[in-house]
C-alpha cells in the first residue's frame, strides 16, 4: 500500500487497494475513515466498491461450493 493509504486523503488507486486487503485482514480505523470517506465522495469508487463487493460474493459461493 502506498504512503497515500495512510493519510486522510487517499486516491482511487489507494482505495482499490483497501478494498481488497479489506477482505484478507481487519484496516486500521485511520485506513477505514479515509476508504469510507473517499468512497463516499467519489462517484468512480463508488461503482468500482460495489463492483469488488459483489465479485467478493460470488468467489465466496463458488469457493463454499467446491468444499467437500
Amino acid at each position: 500500500m502506498s504512503q497515500a493509504a495512510t493519510t486522510s486523503s487517499i486516491t482511487c488507486r489507494d482505495t482499490t487497494y483497501l478494498v481488497c486487503e479489506a477482505r484478507d485482514r481487519s484496516l486500521s480505523a485511520e485506513e477505514q475513515a479515509s476508504l469510507t470517506n473517499h468512497i463516499q465522495t467519489c462517484p468512480y469508487c463508488q461503482v468500482a466498491a460495489k463492483q469488488f463487493s459483489q465479485l467478493f460474493s460470488q468467489l465466496d459461493e463458488l469457493l463454499a461450493r467446491s468444499q467437500p
